[in-house]
């Protein structure tokens, strides 16, 4: 996949008359997966797919510079990253009291729930366990909170979390390590349940 990805975005930064259709290629074969990213880091969905286009508005206006240094998937995470960064801080600046968090999910839901039984009672509690895990991931330090989410919703490797972040391999691991463990101190009394 990754040679076809590199003669992909080849197609794309060298021009012509496929470049449109190479461009469709890509978007369809990332955009789901990165408004994921997205959508784990801001729980809106809305926010998700409008950064989801800003990343490819920049693949477009930049392909002239394309190098196939590193997978297209790194290359685009990074593009990513750059703009959650730059959202951030405008973020900053127009904080909205009403804004909606939008529908919630996270997979390590997966490892915390059993099986459900269609008992509402325990539609309850799943959906209590759940926001709180969703608050908790929220409740970390950004750094921390995007290399949890590069690797346990999108099954990043810690190199290549530290090649999309720009940072070194045992940074990742050592915010890896920060989060599991604030995250377990956090959840403590679900973990033990």
């Amino acid at each position: 996949m990754s040679d076809n990805d590199h003669r992909l975005m080849e197609r794309i930064r060298d021009g012509g008359d496929d470049v449109q259709a190479a461009m469709v290629e890509l978007v369809e074969r990332f955009q789901n997966e990165l408004v994921g990213f997205f959508y784990h880091l801001c729980w809106d969905q809305l926010v998700a797919e409008e950064l989801v286009q800003d990343v490819f508005v920049n693949v477009f206006r930049s392909r002239a510079r394309y190098q196939p240094t590193a997978k297209v998937r790194t290359f685009l995470y990074r593009i990513a990253h750059n703009l959650w960064i730059d959202h951030i801080r405008r973020r900053k600046h127009h904080l909205s009291l009403d804004a909606e968090m939008g529908e919630r999910s996270l997979r390590l839901m997966d490892v915390l729930r059993a099986p459900g039984d269609g008992d509402p009672e325990n539609a309850n509690r799943d959906a209590t366990v759940r926001t709180r895990i969703q608050d908790a991931v929220d409740a970390l330090p950004e750094g921390q909170r995007e290399v949890f989410v590069l690797a346990n919703n999108h099954g990043m490797k810690y190199q290549e979390i530290g090649e999309v972040l720009g940072i070194p391999e045992g940074t990742v691991k050592s915010r890896m390590h920060n989060a599991v463990r604030c995250l377990r101190d956090d959840l403590q009394d679900l973990l033990e349940s």
